[in-house]
């Protein structure tokens, strides 16, 4: 995957990030997203965990290319950064063997009313759900929602199930934009009632309890 690809800013979930004080983005890659935030002022430390992110320490206070799926590691790492404000875990628990237990651990290192903000992609989306039903067609690609990479499928209520862990507090689900105008249209005209099928993913606020 390219480091362009890696080096994206994801502007798209800046309204969700309160001002902090130490913000850790899992997944991150070359950390664009929280050499933005710190830029700014919604950050004072930053910190990045991608494997792709050792060659590209400037700017950043903390980092470690360890793999997510090995929990010691990220449990030694997390215990020399931590405790956290604020966590970012974007469209990378999908790829993991296990997310449930890797939230479970990154939550236990948020400060009390600390955030883990998370999005995750949502495979009703008509574009997947749709050749699913009408052609028996279920294609992996190279990217998107059904990324070759991805282990682990989620709509809604299991991506709000997966960040529903002990101490955390889920506070906000919010769906992605809607895209083209006639995703925009059928969704006006059927009162809401289809907007899972026209939301590519899921942003997810959790908190932890004080």
């Amino acid at each position: 995957m390219t480091i362009e690809y890696h080096s994206n800013i994801r502007t798209d979930i800046v309204p969700l990030v309160p001002q902090v004080d130490k913000l850790l983005d899992v997944g991150g890659g070359v950390g664009a997203t929280v050499r933005h935030l710190k830029q700014i002022g919604r950050a004072r430390e930053i910190g990045v965990m991608d494997a792709v992110v050792e060659d590209h320490l400037d700017g950043l206070d903390f980092a470690s290319g360890v793999n997510l799926d090995d929990h010691d590691l990220v449990e030694q790492f997390l215990a020399g950064v931590g405790p956290l404000d604020a966590i970012l875990m974007l469209d990378v628990l999908e790829h993991l063997v296990d997310p449930w237990s890797v939230v479970e651990l990154f939550s236990r290192h948020l400060r009390p009313g600390g955030v883990l903000i998370a999005s995750i992609p949502n495979i009703r989306h008509i574009s997947v759900s749709g050749p699913l039903l009408f052609a028996n067609r279920w294609a992996y690609t190279e990217a998107g929602l059904l990324d070759r990479t991805h282990l682990r499928f989620f709509v809604r209520d299991t991506a709000v199930e997966l960040m529903d862990r002990e101490g955390l507090t889920v506070e906000k689900v919010e769906p992605s934009p809607l895209g083209s105008r006639i995703h925009k249209l059928v969704n006006a005209l059927t009162f809401g009632s289809l907007r899972s099928l026209f939301t590519l993913q899921y942003f997810v606020v959790a908190r932890r309890d004080g």
